[in-house]
């Protein structure tokens, strides 16, 4: 019986040394561990309701680890459910939906073309990352603020006055923190100075976007007014994927985007411990108003992208915190 014994802890220590074996050698061949590992990134301290950013990768974290994907299958009941909610309003009104573990999506008007206002300024950041990485230009560099960048419709960054210096990094800060349409046109100007009259054209050639306006005429500019939320949706998924510029940069956008003092429209229909990285739009002028962005529910990841035509902002903010709310619940609980 001792003897039995014996032979017992010797096999046993032979399996756990050919275990640690085997794992030392997984690793060295570039094994991934099954532990998701933040990116790091410079701005990952932001507070975001009762999380924080160094909790979690604004990345795909596939790209850094292999996790166990929670799948959902069956997303007919959610349409159905944004059908009902979308009679209750009289506007016209666009919803996108892509889960992002198994990329399962719904939409309801998703290809129609709304006024794109300030979404535009996700594709002009992901334009600037895209010209630092080119080395045409620095997030150091410094410009002053022109007459023509003062802008009072969005945003309070005109009140500084011309001639004010800012670096291209605080720029697009402020541009999509807050929105601000000074520090957006500021940019344009930057990209003009460095020879790159089109910032957008690239980002829509490499995504294979067709253009949401029939094409312009021989040299002349396109009109990039207009958008649809499947299109808006393809920009928050190559930041995500970090598709068009680098990790780090893509990383950097979406930490950005998800420290913004827009906390209604979708923002409004997740619990606030609950980060989410999205952009909205505003038209007042053609009471349109929009918001797309990534909800970083826990394991369970997705893009929605919603819009509203032809109501005030207030109803149109209700009708996007009624779809995020159900949206939510339902990616939750199943």
């Amino acid at each position: 019986m001792k003897k039995f014994f014996i032979i017992q802890i010797v096999f046993g220590v032979i399996l756990i040394v050919l275990f640690v074996g085997y794992m030392n050698t997984s690793a060295s061949r570039g094994a991934v561990s099954i532990v998701a590992t933040p990116v790091a990134m410079p701005h990952q301290a932001l507070q975001t309701g009762n999380a924080t950013s160094s909790q979690f990768s604004f990345i795909n974290p596939i790209i850094g680890a292999g996790i166990n994907k929670h799948f959902i299958i069956n997303f007919k009941p959610l349409k159905a459910q944004l059908q009902d909610i979308q009679k209750k309003y009289s506007a016209k009104t666009y919803v996108y939906f892509l889960y992002l573990n198994n990329a399962a999506w719904v939409g309801l008007n998703e290809r129609d073309e709304f006024t794109a206002a300030s979404t535009i300024k996700v594709p002009i950041a992901m334009a600037i990352m895209k010209a630092v990485e080119d080395k045409k230009l620095n997030l150091s560099d410094s410009y002053p603020l022109a007459d023509l960048d003062l802008d009072k419709g969005f945003g309070d960054l005109y009140k500084v006055g011309a001639d004010r210096e800012f670096t291209v990094e605080e720029l697009m800060t402020i541009m999509l923190k807050q929105s601000d349409n000074t520090a957006m046109k500021a940019v344009i100007g930057i990209f003009d100075r460095i020879g790159i009259p089109d910032p957008l054209a690239n980002i829509y050639e490499f995504l294979g976007w067709e253009f949401t306006q029939k094409l312009p005429e021989f040299g002349a500019a396109p009109d990039y007014s207009k958008i649809n939320l499947k299109t808006l949706s393809n920009l928050f998924l190559a930041l995500y994927d970090a598709k068009y510029v680098s990790v780090e940069h893509s990383g950097n956008i979406l930490a950005y985007l998800s420290d913004t003092p827009f906390v209604d429209r979708i923002v409004a229909g997740v619990p606030s411990d609950v980060v989410v990285s999205h952009k909205i739009g505003t038209a007042a002028g053609d009471n349109t108003y929009s918001d797309c962005g990534i909800i970083y529910a826990p394991n369970r990841h997705y893009v929605l992208c919603l819009g509203v035509s032809g109501t005030t902002e207030k109803n149109a903010s209700m009708f996007m915190a009624d779809i995020s709310k159900v949206v939510y619940e339902y990616v939750i609980k199943n």
